[in-house]
């Protein structure tokens, strides 16, 4: 009872951390999006008002295009999930012997005495759900705790990216002029973009100072080539 009540705390750990790194990316994403779609449109468009409806457009559809990837993706990780686990649960069916051999190698690996493993392999293989997720989690390097749900993965990306994406939208609808509207959306999104990069970094356990610059130099470099862009078709 124990065990399986740390299992579960584990499985949660793990979802939680993967719920919080697709929050991060869906964030950065619709920030990066809509931060270089708006300041190239302002750069070839006049109208605020044509900015702000464009804008709210691409914001939606992002959103809608994230929650679809991340719900197909989610799906397609438990799809290869399920093949390799009706495959591995096969061969210790039918191939017992070999698989108790290759567990029995893995943790002679790890420092083990024959007794020792003899003791650990017996354990485990006593047990059929135990003994298929340990292959699975040794042999193949899977745990079905990292999986998401799908719609959990797909509904986190599309609001967290819709989020994100409305940084950089909120001065145009606020300002009744596009140059106040660019320079606020400008550098409200380049602070909420380090801020996000750092921590990307914290939850991959990186610099949070280098992660927080690399996300917010590719949104100076993104907004900057898409301004350059517009500015040049406006002219076309």
């Amino acid at each position: 009872m124990k065990n399986e009540s740390g299992e579960a705390e584990l499985h949660e750990h793990i979802r939680g951390r993967a719920w919080i790194a697709d929050m991060a990316l869906g964030l950065s994403d619709g920030m990066i999006t809509s931060l270089s779609f708006l300041t190239g449109f302002a750069g070839a468009i006049g109208s605020l008002q044509l900015i702000k409806v464009a804008g709210a457009a691409a914001m939606l559809a992002g959103s809608v295009s994230m929650f679809f990837g991340g719900f197909m993706a989610t799906r397609a990780d438990y799809d290869l999930f399920e093949a390799d686990s009706d495959r591995e649960a096969y061969e210790i069916a039918h191939e017992p012997e070999e698989e108790r051999r290759e567990l029995k190698e893995f943790y002679l690996r790890k420092g083990l005495t024959e007794d020792e493993t003899e003791t650990v392999v017996k354990r485990i293989t006593s047990n059929r759900e135990s003994w298929l997720e340990d292959m699975l989690l040794h042999e193949l390097h899977l745990h079905r705790g990292e999986l998401g749900a799908p719609l959990n993965v797909g509904c986190v990306l599309g609001a967290s990216f819709m989020l994100g994406a409305f940084v950089p939208l909120l001065p145009y609808l606020l300002f009744a002029s596009k140059l106040p509207a660019v320079l606020t959306s400008l550098i409200g999104s380049l602070i909420f973009l380090f801020a996000v990069g750092a921590l990307r970094g914290n939850i991959a356990k990186k610099n949070i100072w280098k992660r927080g610059a690399e996300t917010l130099l590719i949104g100076i470099t993104g907004s900057a080539i898409l301004y350059i862009i517009g500015i040049f078709l406006s002219f076309v």
